[in-house]
């Protein structure tokens, strides 16, 4: 009986330590720590040109530069039309480029800068042809 009751004793202890490393354990695992958040990049006509001409640059960011460059640097004038004539030019010779994002851009700034039709144009034959 005394034997008994001691093996009960220590099954029971065995038990409750088990149960107390389980419970340290499960407790004791920390939570992933959150990932701080990335300051925002702020977005200039010279970084979003640079994804634009950077050959390794994937479809969606030469869409998200694209998008940004319309939408804040639409506005062409006598100092800039250089810049955007390289742009588009790089944006035709760009391997991961498509015929809907060049045509976008191309008729968005031609429709913002009528003054400028004719030298965009230009600009997109001059890419077009060097993209061949």
């Amino acid at each position: 009986m005394m034997t008994a009751n001691l093996i009960l004793m220590i099954a029971g202890l065995l038990f409750l330590l088990v149960a107390l490393v389980v419970l340290y354990i499960w407790i004791g695992k920390s939570k992933p720590a959150p990932i701080p958040a990335q300051p925002q990049k702020i977005e200039t006509f010279e970084s979003l040109s640079e994804i634009i001409k950077n050959r390794s640059s994937s479809s969606s960011d030469l869409n998200h530069a694209v998008e940004i460059i319309l939408s804040r640097f639409g506005q062409i004038n006598s100092h800039t039309l250089s810049k955007y004539q390289h742009l588009l030019e790089a944006l035709c010779t760009h391997p991961y480029t498509d015929s809907k994002l060049i045509l976008r851009f191309e008729k968005t700034l031609r429709t913002a800068n009528p003054d400028y039709t004719h030298e965009i144009e230009k600009a997109l034959s001059i890419g077009l042809a060097s993209r061949g």
